[in-house]
């Protein structure tokens, strides 16, 4: 390494202020079982927006370096696991939010939530799906254990042009699957279509007081949350699967159980931070079967350190589509 310090994008919470800075890191001694990776690429997640305009707090520590995710190679190492030189990648798994994440240049990773990148990806590619794509390849993985049925109706993705709704409307029509996409982005329909959604529907709060409703989804996966997750369950054909991976709209659901003992409807639940299977796995699997063919569009802006503050903002306003990498060199 040539430089003596490296450049971060910090987060703190100093007696309950939120406040955002650049700054300038020393480097520090390098810990058991931990690397120090150049970072090369991140990416900007709905998480990540929240952290950095203060919104909500994510991070669970006074002072933390934001980002769920990294992309780049191992220049030093203190991890029998991962040596010198390799390419790896850290999405979820507390970075951004127990631990420093992927907004700076270098970063001291903890070697049980390293992956090393499979060959069908580059580093940009792992960015390119991130967070993201490892949450929709969990959330499909899960319905496919609890049996979701290719013929038994489509599935509906809500919020289908952020980063886990454009993947997951990519992978599952790379599986067969039927899909039908939520937005509330009329400009957004060419973008859609062309990640394999067989329908669209615009975007409208659903408030319905019937306890069932007719049978349209053979399953879901809902990034909104509130009211339209409620019209969603009453709304699920027989033994279909909801997957619940966001709130964008409202954390809070007010439902009855009818859909669930009349129906068998199943809701499960995915949680990226706090994913016990083995990751490697999934993202090998992200590498060749659930690959998207065009990662390319899906990924459309690559921007700076200094640009994410107002990327953020543009987020949480519902301006962004797809995925914004974060190039770091």
């Amino acid at each position: 390494m040539n430089k003596s310090y490296y450049k971060s994008l910090n987060v703190s919470y100093i007696k309950g202020k939120h406040k955002l800075e650049i700054l300038e890191n020393n480097f520090r001694e390098i810990r058991k079982n931990e690397v120090l990776v150049k970072v090369k690429y991140s990416s900007l997640n709905y998480k990540d927006a929240l952290s950095i305009t203060g919104k909500t707090r994510i991070t669970r520590k006074e002072t933390l370096i934001p980002g769920l995710d990294l992309s780049g190679m191992i220049v030093k190492t203190n991890s029998k696991k991962f040596k010198k030189g390799e390419k790896v990648l850290a999405s979820g798994a507390g970075l951004g939010e127990l631990i420093n994440g992927g907004f700076t240049e270098y970063s001291y990773v903890p070697e049980d939530v390293l992956v090393r990148i499979p060959k069908n990806l580059s580093q940009i590619d792992t960015m390119r799906l991130g967070t993201a794509g490892f949450t929709a390849a969990i959330a499909i993985e899960k319905m496919i254990l609890n049996k979701q049925d290719k013929g038994s109706g489509p599935i509906l993705i809500t919020g289908a042009t952020g980063g886990v709704g454009s993947i997951s409307l990519s992978i599952l029509s790379k599986l067969g699957y039927e899909t039908i996409a939520l937005t509330r982005k009329k400009s957004s329909i060419k973008y859609l279509k062309s990640l394999g959604a067989n329908q669209i529907l615009q975007f409208e709060k659903k408030i319905d007081n019937k306890i069932l409703g007719p049978k349209i989804f053979g399953g879901a996966i809902d990034n909104i949350g509130g009211e339209v997750l409620d019209w969603i369950i009453k709304s699920t054909k027989d033994n279909g699967n909801i997957v619940s991976i966001g709130m964008a709209c409202d954390p809070n659901l007010k439902t009855t159980v009818f859909p669930l003992i009349m129906r068998g409807v199943n809701i499960l639940g995915i949680s990226s931070t706090n994913y016990k299977g083995n990751r490697q796995k999934i993202w090998d699997i992200l590498s060749n079967k659930y690959k998207p063919k065009n990662l390319n569009i899906i990924n459309k802006e690559s921007i700076g350190l200094n640009d994410i503050p107002k990327y953020s903002k543009n987020l949480l306003l519902g301006k962004n589509t797809g995925r914004i990498i974060i190039k770091m060199y």
